[in-house]
């Protein structure tokens, strides 16, 4: 049973995230004229239901390998806040206490490659992973020599990274090769649900009158692209009032199915967010948790109105069971996932404890 769970796995991630490929996602980095970093990011999907974990340095981790991948395991060096649909340890993006940020997107142009002599990890397992492993944009670029997003995954993801120098990125599987625009190859810190080069494509030429045809698809992702672009390139603030501003362009790129609209202070460690269902602004501040191994670990579920840390709970098998039972049955195409495959995601967490034990 555990085998075939595990063999399934990737197939109802991929599902999971497959909608994704319609709907408007948008990421973007603003840099302020007096050195704040700030990331704007819009998360769509049919349902909202989810929760902020937060993950302690020092835990031991053996990924939850597809055949024929084989497991890697290592030693979480940073703790993390997250925010989770699919369980614990499979995030869609979050920041670490070094002021990393990474968020994931579906990619309309992507294709991962072959299977080589890296170890290859799920897309949201990976996401934890570079959580748990990297303090920058450097050191996430410098892992692809180690580790790799495993072609079995199917569903093409790519990444919006940013950290607290300043310094952003995105990451992407493009013809099965590695694709990374950085520096001066990144005129614009934003990404939606086309490759970076089609975007860049059609901010040049979709807006301006040009003949050149782009199809719907491309033309409503890309679209966001150029109008988020066009704003983070005209801010011109500084730090105060940054969020407003943020929150600003993520209200001008929104969608009809927007469920969370995140905005992370990268130098302050502070995430600041909203839901569809409860629109009030409630603040995460990292430096009031406890990152220290322990198997007491928190979470929160993303409806609710969080006022301090002590608003945090303590995790159980049975939240994180009631979290992807209430995903996938309010999603139709997942409703017919096998019971041993949701039961594998629950029981994941069960594997991880604290290096020192």
């Amino acid at each position: 049973m555990r085998t075939r769970a595990r063999s399934l796995i990737v197939l109802i991630l991929a599902t999971a995230l497959a909608p994704a490929a319609a709907r408007p996602c948008t990421t973007f980095c603003l840099k302020t004229k007096d050195g704040g970093v700030f990331y704007g990011r819009n998360f769509d999907f049919p349902t909202g239901f989810g929760q902020i974990q937060v993950n302690p340095r020092g835990l031991k981790k053996t990924s939850l390998a597809n055949p024929p991948e084989k497991p890697l395991t290592w030693v979480s060096k940073y703790g993390s806040i997250s925010f989770n649909q699919n369980g614990r340890e499979f995030p869609y993006g979050g920041m670490n206490e070094a002021g990393l940020v990474i968020e994931q997107m579906w990619n309309n142009n992507g294709t991962y490659p072959e299977s080589d002599s890296r170890s290859g990890l799920g897309e949201l397992q990976w996401i934890q992973y570079q959580l748990d492993m990297s303090a920058s944009v450097a050191d996430v670029l410098a892992s692809d020599r180690l580790v790799r997003i495993s072609n079995t995954s199917l569903a093409p993801l790519h990444f919006l990274i940013a950290d607290a120098w300043g310094d952003a990125a995105t990451l992407e599987y493009v013809g099965g090769k590695t694709v990374v625009h950085a520096g001066k190859d990144l005129p614009y810190p934003v990404l939606a649900n086309n490759s970076y080069d089609v975007s860049l494509d059609f901010t040049s030429h979709g807006e301006t009158g040009d003949p050149k045809a782009f199809d719907d698809a491309t033309r409503e992702s890309s679209g966001r692209f150029a109008r988020a672009a066009a704003m983070v390139e005209a801010d011109k603030g500084g730090s105060e009032g940054a969020i407003d501003r943020t929150f600003a362009i993520l209200a001008a790129v929104t969608g009809t199915n927007t469920q969370w609209s995140i905005v992370y202070d990268l130098g302050k460690r502070t995430i600041i967010y909203k839901t569809r269902n409860n629109k009030n602004l409630r603040r995460v501040e990292m430096d009031r948790f406890d990152f220290s191994c322990s198997r007491n670990w928190l979470c929160v579920d993303i409806e609710d109105s969080v006022r301090s840390s002590a608003d945090f709970k303590l995790y159980t098998d049975e939240g994180n069971a009631k979290l992807i039972d209430n995903v996938w049955e309010s999603v139709e195409f997942l409703k017919g996932v096998p019971m041993e495959v949701r039961a594998a995601f629950v029981g994941y967490p069960a594997t991880v404890r604290c290096a020192e034990d």
